[in-house]
C-alpha cells in the first residue's frame, strides 16, 4: 500500500515537474519570437524611414534636361571683389553637411565595381594608386574599391573650391554670386587655373607673390588651410585642397612660385590630395541640394552640366579652352541623351573625374560615380574611362555582358 502511494506521489511530482518545463520552455519560446518581432519591426521600420529620406532626397534633384551654362565673353583676367568683411573668414568656417549620407553597403554594385577593376587589370593598367566609389542615388546604396585612398586629385579640387565660395557667398563673407559667376563658370566649364587661382584667394583672403619670412608666412599659410579645414571639420577625413592648381597665365607662374613655392617645399604641408569617396560625397550632396542649401546647389549643378551630343564636345572649341572634359572622359562613353554632371582633372599622372549621370527614361539608372587614376598609365590612357562608363551605364541599366550588343 505504501509502495503503491510513493508511485502515485512520484508520478505526479513528475508530471508537474513535465508541465513546468513545458511552461518554461513557452515563456522562452514566447520571449524568442516577441523579440524576433521586435527586431523584424526595428528593421522595417529603420528601412521604410530609409526608403522615406531617400525618396525626399529624389525630389531635390535637378531638373531634367541638366544643361551646361553658357560661357561668359569678354577678359578672364577681371580682378574679383574683396569680401565684404575679411574679418568673417578669421572664424571656423565648416560645411554644412557635417556628417557623411547614410548610405548602405551593395553587393550587387560591389560587384559592378568589382567588374570595373578587372576591366582595368584586362587593360594592363596598376590597381594599387585606383580608388572607386560607385553611388545609387535611386536606392541610396553604395560600394567601392580603395575608398578611402588619398591621392592627388588634379583639377577635381575645383569643385570643392566652388562649394566653398556659395558658402562664404550664403553667409554674407563674399558679395553676391553674380559678381564670382563668370569666374565660377570657368574653373567648372573650362577648368581655369586662372580663374580658380583668384577664386582661392578671395575665399581665404590671400594672394599669391613673393616669400614670406617667420609670422607672416605662418599667418598666410593659417588663412590658405581654412579652405581645407572647412571640409575636413565636417568628415572629410584626410583632406586637403589649398594648394594651387597650375600653370596661372595672368600670374605668369607654370608652377608654384614665391610664397606658394614656400607652402609646396614645406615637408610638413600636405600637398592637395582627397578619395573617391570625398569627391562622391560632395556630388551627392549637391545633387540632392544638401550643399550650402538648395538654391546654391542647383545653381552648382548647372555649372557642373556637360552636353553629351557629339556636336558640342567632338571639336576642341574655344568653349573648353584647351581642356575637353568629355573626350576621354566618362561622358565620353555614354549616350546624348543622358543627364551628365561632372569635373573631371587630368595631368602627366593622373586622370581622374567625379560625375553625375541620369537616364532620361523614367526607370532609368541615376548614379554617381568617382574614379581617381593616380599613375601615368591613366594620364596615357585615352579610351579607359569611357568604356569604364560604358559598362558601367549598361550595368546600372541591368543590362549583363551577355545582353550587350
Amino acid at each position: 500500500m505504501r509502495n503503491r502511494r510513493s508511485r502515485r506521489n512520484w508520478t505526479k511530482s513528475y508530471q508537474v515537474r513535465i508541465v513546468v518545463l513545458l511552461l518554461a520552455a513557452l515563456t522562452i519560446l514566447w520571449i524568442i519570437i516577441s523579440a524576433i518581432s521586435s527586431v523584424v519591426q526595428l528593421i522595417n521600420r529603420s528601412t521604410t524611414n530609409f526608403t522615406r529620406q531617400n525618396t525626399e532626397l529624389l525630389k531635390q534633384l535637378p531638373t531634367t534636361p541638366l544643361l551646361p551654362p553658357d560661357i561668359p565673353p569678354g577678359s578672364n583676367a577681371i580682378a574679383l571683389p574683396t569680401p565684404i568683411d575679411p574679418s568673417l573668414q578669421e572664424n571656423e568656417l565648416v560645411y554644412n553637411v557635417t556628417t557623411p549620407p547614410d548610405l548602405k553597403p551593395s553587393q550587387q554594385l560591389q560587384g559592378i565595381v568589382d567588374e570595373m577593376v578587372q576591366l582595368i587589370q584586362a587593360n594592363r593598367l596598376p590597381t594599387e594608386p585606383l580608388s572607386i566609389t560607385l553611388i545609387n542615388v535611386k536606392t541610396g546604396e553604395t560600394a567601392g574599391y580603395q575608398q578611402k585612398l588619398l591621392k592627388y586629385p588634379a583639377s577635381v579640387v575645383k569643385m570643392f573650391w566652388m562649394v566653398n565660395v556659395f558658402d562664404q557667398m550664403q553667409q554674407g563673407i563674399l558679395p553676391n554670386e553674380p559678381l564670382y559667376g563668370a569666374d565660377l563658370n570657368r574653373m567648372i566649364q573650362q577648368s581655369s587655373n586662372d580663374a580658380a587661382s583668384r577664386l582661392v584667394d578671395v575665399a581665404t583672403n590671400t594672394d599669391s607673390g613673393y616669400n614670406l619670412r617667420g609670422e607672416k608666412y605662418e599667418k598666410w599659410a593659417s588663412k590658405r588651410r581654412k579652405i581645407s579645414e572647412f571640409f575636413s571639420k565636417a568628415g572629410y577625413e584626410g583632406i586637403a585642397i589649398h594648394q594651387k592648381t597650375y600653370p596661372i597665365n595672368y600670374l605668369r607662374h607654370e608652377t608654384p612660385e614665391g610664397r606658394d613655392m614656400q607652402m609646396w617645399n614645406d615637408p610638413q604641408e600636405l600637398k592637395n590630395q582627397i578619395s573617391s569617396e570625398h569627391a562622391a560625397r560632395l556630388m551627392y550632396e549637391i545633387a540632392t541640394g544638401k550643399a550650402v542649401s538648395a538654391d546654391a546647389s542647383a545653381k552648382m549643378m548647372q555649372f557642373l552640366a556637360r552636353d553629351l551630343r557629339l556636336s558640342a564636345w567632338r571639336e576642341n572649341t574655344a568653349r573648353f579652352a584647351g581642356f575637353n572634359p568629355i573626350r576621354g572622359f566618362l561622358g565620353q562613353g555614354l549616350p546624348a541623351e543622358v543627364d551628365f554632371a561632372s569635373k573631371a582633372g587630368w595631368t602627366e599622372t593622373g586622370r581622374h573625374e567625379v560625375a553625375f549621370v541620369r537616364s532620361r527614361e523614367e526607370d532609368g539608372p541615376i548614379y554617381i560615380v568617382a574614379i581617381l587614376g593616380a599613375d601615368e598609365a591613366y594620364s596615357k590612357d585615352w579610351q579607359l574611362f569611357p568604356n569604364l562608363s560604358r559598362m558601367l551605364f549598361d550595368r546600372m541599366s541591368g543590362k549583363t555582358p551577355e545582353q550587350k550588343q
